[in-house]
């Protein structure tokens, strides 16, 4: 039999020589080698010896083990070689095979014990147990003169422990869970999972984080099943779909959902909306599992439901952790936290016991002795000095093992995540018919009011109106932004909650900002189709200008959804989020060029000008509507207006728009409205007027560059995308 040796490339690398089969590979601590991976199972991976050779053997694990490049999926197997790379989860692991050795101790995998350890697959693992420390945590409002919040707060939580933390208002309840679980750090102090510093490799650790905040998780319009489904998919990218469905069916009979599970979540309880809010976070088998008030608003026999389920997770491995008000369920927990005011720590240890301690016929009562007898300071050295702190606090903490297993992040599967997302919000956009009806009818109703103000020949040589063409096309792109703006107002604010959570369990920013802007372009290129559809149907363009008139408009279409959720990331909630949408919709309307010409503006007005996203393609619509071509391009109107003061009779021949040939070869809308006389100067006079008058205001933007114009319009959208990009990232 040769000898075998493991080299595991983690940081460190260490190397473990294999002295005895079955030689189990997984994450928990009974395995033979232990992976602190988010993506190996409880029991991975067994090194076999049979038929004269050492085979790999995929126990049950959720992403399958591979070596080389054959991926092993439940029950299958692979011989071992000398140089073979065995990848479990995203640990790879280096097999190296020596002469055999006489006295090596050998173990022959018996198909008994074979069938016993194929049976041992991942859906009946318990939970990765894990050990959470905290370490004199502290935490104030600010730096420097700040009103402390946790005050130098240590406890022990292990395995199979159900914890409830309690405390009077204002005691940081919140706050100390937040410290615990990442979301929101200590000042100082140290949080340690299984020894290891939790806020230095939170990466590796977040995915056997579950947290279900005050606020429902969830997205209502979705079915329980739909939520499960989706929730799955971003949490257990690599997983299989017959894995996945296996945890969405174990989920939904734990909680007892499984009638429900085509109901839509606005139409349940409030406790079962909360329980569909847990069961996300149930997807993952989180081994540390934080509710934030979650039994808050339920009827007694809901919130004894839940707490039962809670007692039922912790006895299955996991560590639970509960803020909770409602005392009448604490003795189904492990241990209770008391927090005086200030973050202050009142008690810790059995829910029982806490009775004794202060000296209380029941647990209501302490809320009102903490609060009032004495001052917290007092409560925190009473308990620091009882024997309850040396049992549950001391000596615990002089167990910590000290962890030279270094936990690995998992790899982020992007694009996985942006598919998803983008399914997940076309599939709630169909479902929420108020919102797509507003988003489908908003822009044919805007384009439908061209048919009610502007005449067909508006931009006809004899008998249109420039002025009220160039108002025209303002207005039009007025209707895209306001149009784009309002559709994606909401989008991020009405998800904070949700956003934040899946934000802390892996989501990346870019992919969920990408399924944004995904459904935005959808919603743009219909939208800017609906108005150039009923603009050119009310009014005559030039048909070779259509498809650019088209890009321009949803340019501007696209911008303005972009600027959408720009407002909803900056709202802190989404009532406020229309109001943020007014403030920024307005200067586009006042500072984009088309109610006051951009050269009567101030200086500060022209700055933000430059700034708008009514401006680009208001300007690009005015030149591919072709209204003052002809003027652009002449050069007599190219010139000061005392240059052409001073230009000769017989020097503005040579100007088709300026000279006595402006009737025959100009083409500007209304120079047919002109009343023809026999002095034919005169008639030319009247002609430079009514050109004359709307050159002075938009005679620039008669003839631009359009593709700078698309550039520039690119560049500020692009803008516009980081700032969103930034506040984004600052709500994660």
């Amino acid at each position: 039999m040769e000898k075998l040796q493991l080299i595991v490339h983690t940081k460190p690398i260490r190397q473990h020589k294999v002295n005895q089969v079955p030689f189990t590979i997984g994450s928990d601590l009974d395995n033979d080698l232990v992976l602190m991976d988010t993506y190996v199972s409880s029991y991975h991976a067994a090194i076999l010896w049979t038929q004269g050779k050492y085979w790999l053997f995929d126990i049950g694990s959720g992403v399958g083990t591979r070596i080389g490049s054959t991926l092993l999926r439940h029950q299958e197997s692979e011989a071992l070689k000398d140089g073979s790379l065995i990848q479990v989860g995203f640990v790879i692991i280096e097999v190296k095979l020596s002469t055999p050795i006489p006295t090596f101790r050998t173990q022959i995998f018996a198909p008994a014990a074979k069938t016993q350890l194929l049976n041992n697959q991942q859906e009946s693992q318990p939970a990765q147990k894990l050990r959470l420390d905290a370490l004199e945590l502290y935490k104030s409002t600010s730096p420097f003169f700040g009103n402390t919040l946790i005050n130098k707060i240590s406890v022990s939580f292990l395995p199979r422990e159900f914890i409830v933390i309690a405390g009077v208002s204002g005691g940081g309840k919140s706050t100390l869970m937040d410290a615990l679980n990442g979301q929101r750090r200590a000042n100082s102090g140290k949080v340690l999972v299984n020894g290891v510093n939790l806020y230095r490799h939170f990466p590796a650790f977040k995915h056997s984080i579950g947290y279900v905040p005050q606020d429902d998780i969830v997205h209502p319009e979705l079915t329980v099943f739909e939520a499960l489904q989706y929730a799955a998919q971003l949490r257990l990218p690599y997983a299989t779909s017959e894995i996945r469905q296996q945890r969405i069916q174990a989920v939904l009979e734990k909680l007892q959902l499984t009638q429900r599970k085509h109901v839509s979540i606005k139409r349940l309880s409030g406790g079962q909306r909360k329980r569909v809010s847990i069961g996300v976070e149930l997807i993952t088998k989180p081994s540390l599992f934080f509710l934030d008030e979650a039994t808050s608003g339920l009827d007694p026999g809901t919130e004894l439901q839940i707490m039962e389920l809670l007692r039922e997770l912790a006895n299955n491995g996991s560590t639970i952790l509960l803020i909770t008000h409602a005392t009448k369920n604490v003795a189904i927990a492990d241990f209770v936290v008391f927090l005086a005011k200030g973050g202050r720590l009142a008690y810790f240890g059995p829910p029982k016991m806490a009775f004794d301690y202060f000296k209380v016929p029941d647990f209501d009562t302490i809320y009102n002795k903490v609060e009032r007898q004495l001052s917290p300071e007092k409560w925190e050295e009473l308990f620091k000095g009882s024997g309850f702190h040396k049992r549950f606090v001391s000596d615990r903490q002089k167990s910590i093992p000290q962890s030279t297993v270094r936990p690995v992040a998992p790899r982020t599967n992007y694009w996985q995540q942006w598919w998803v997302l983008c399914r997940r919000n076309l599939t709630i956009l169909l479902k929420n018919r108020m919102s797509l009806a507003l988003m489908l009818t908003g822009a044919p109703i805007l384009g439908g009011f061209n048919f009610l103000l502007w005449k067909s020949n508006l931009l006809d040589n004899r008998t249109g109106n420039a002025g009220q063409a160039i108002t025209m096309l303002f207005v039009t792109v007025i209707m895209a932004v306001m149009a784009g703006a309002l559709a994606t107002m909401p989008e991020i604010a009405k998800e904070t909650a949700i956003y934040r959570r899946e934000r802390s369990a892996g989501l990346g920013v870019l992919p969920y900002l990408a399924s944004k802007f995904h459904l935005s372009i959808l919603l743009a290129l219909y939208q800017s189709a609906v108005l150039l559809g009923c603009m050119v149907s009310a009014v005559t363009f030039p048909e070779s200008a259509l498809p650019r008139m088209y890009i321009t408009l949803f340019l501007a279409s696209f911008g303005s959804m972009v600027l959408g959720l720009l407002v909803s990331a900056i709202a802190p909630n989404q009532s406020v989020a229309p109001l943020l949408t007014i403030l920024v919709l307005v200067p586009q309307v006042i500072f984009g060029g088309g109610i006051l010409p951009v050269n009567e503006f101030q200086d500060s007005g022209k700055f933000l000008n430059q700034l708008m996203l009514t401006k680009y393609p208001f300007e690009t619509l005015v030149t591919l509507s072709g209204l003052g071509e002809d003027v652009g391009k002449d050069p007599c109107w190219g010139k000061t207006e005392q240059q052409r003061k001073a230009l000769s009779e017989q020097e503005t021949t040579v100007c088709s728009c300026y000279g006595k040939n402006v009737f025959n070869q100009c083409k500007f809308p209304g120079l047919g409205t002109i009343e023809r006389s026999a002095l034919i100067w005169n008639d030319v006079y009247k002609a430079r007027q009514l050109i004359g008058n709307l050159h002075k205001s938009y005679g620039e933007i008669f003839s631009i560059n359009i593709m700078v114009s698309w550039m520039q319009m690119c560049v500020l959208i692009s803008a516009i995308a980081i700032l969103l990009f930034v506040f984004q990232s600052a709500k994660g």
